[in-house]
């Protein structure tokens, strides 16, 4: 697997919380995997990453942007 460039990751993890302030009823990861083009176990690591920071959150299948 090739490796992010300086900043693409935290580029693509906004794009993830972007995505999540759009879906204010939720979305499941699947969805958002599909959206995104990315497969599903790259968007389970950035919205992880987001719900570390606070900044997600996931209740029953779906994900949230917690609020700020």
């Amino acid at each position: 697997m090739a490796r992010l460039r300086d900043g693409e990751k935290s580029n693509k993890e906004e794009k993830v919380h972007r995505k999540l302030a759009k879906h204010i009823f939720g979305i499941r990861e699947g969805e958002l995997s599909e959206e995104l083009g990315w497969e599903r176990r790259t968007t389970n690591n950035y919205l992880r990453r987001l719900e570390q920071k606070g900044k997600a959150y996931k209740e029953g299948r779906s994900w949230f942007k917690e609020d700020e």
